[in-house]
């Protein structure tokens, strides 16, 4: 049974890791546009960026003062034993998302869209955002908070299914063009719709990409990743049932 205990405290320090350490892959991607950008405010402002998440991972501060919207993905394994239940979970990360706000400190971003009414933790009705999954075969649980930012810069359009994928193409370019981006990387995933549409959505992530992953064993252990590892086959199988023969096979 994985203790509900471990499961906050590892939430606090995903948390923590999110708001002030940027992910390695995103970190290289960033000195490397440094080193190739031409435009030399452009060059200034990155090499700027780079500078400040130094100081707050040696500062142990928020890389930023606008920490965007905490939200978790939560992928349980089929064997997992939550002390609890999910209930408790649920709740676990509510209050970590709660304290963390006030210890690390996160900005308290999270208001009730007409009265406006703000609790100072990040915590409301849907907030934070919990989105479960779950995987075969395992028996842990797999935690990842993702600070959204880019709070401009996001838009949806239902599309026709003659519009293929040039509409998509044409779309997305819009998108970046209305709100003056510039895309660093396009990352695409795709989910059955209704036969009479083709809804589209395009999510901008601030230049902060804050994200930290963990995964947590029945016997205690704990592994921090860079890598979420988003999709798995089991979460984009087509059919029925999981043919789990048919996908070994495929690797």
């Amino acid at each position: 049974m994985i203790p509900l205990a471990s499961i906050q405290r590892i939430a606090e320090e995903l948390m923590a890791k999110a708001a002030i350490e940027i992910p390695e892959d995103y970190l290289d991607g960033l000195r490397r546009c440094a080193d190739t950008e031409k435009g030399d405010l452009s060059a200034f402002v990155i090499k700027a960026m780079l500078e400040n998440y130094e100081a707050a991972k040696e500062d142990r501060r928020a890389m930023c003062g606008d920490t965007g919207l905490p939200r978790w993905y939560v992928k349980i394994g089929n064997e997992a034993t939550i002390e609890g239940g999910p209930v408790a979970l649920e709740a676990a990360l509510r209050r970590a998302t709660a304290r963390a706000t006030t210890n690390i400190p996160l900005r308290p971003n999270r208001v009730h869209p007409l009265w406006r009414t703000d609790h100072n933790n990040n915590v409301g009705i849907g907030a934070p955002e919990i989105e479960y999954a779950f995987h075969p075969d395992a028996d842990w649980i797999e935690l990842t908070t993702v600070h959204k930012g880019g709070l401009f810069g996001t838009d949806y359009r239902m599309l026709f299914p003659g519009d293929g994928i040039e509409g998509i193409k044409r779309f997305y370019l819009d998108t970046l063009i209305g709100f003056g981006k510039r895309g660093l990387a396009c990352h695409i995933e795709v989910g059955y719709c209704h036969t009479g549409g083709m809804p589209m959505s395009v999510h901008m992530f601030c230049l902060s990409s804050r994200r930290a992953c963990a995964r947590i064993g029945a016997n205690g252990k704990v592994a921090f990743r860079n890598d979420p590892m988003w999709f798995t086959d089991y979460m984009r199988r087509e059919t029925v049932e999981w043919e789990r023969a048919a996908a070994e096979a495929a690797e």
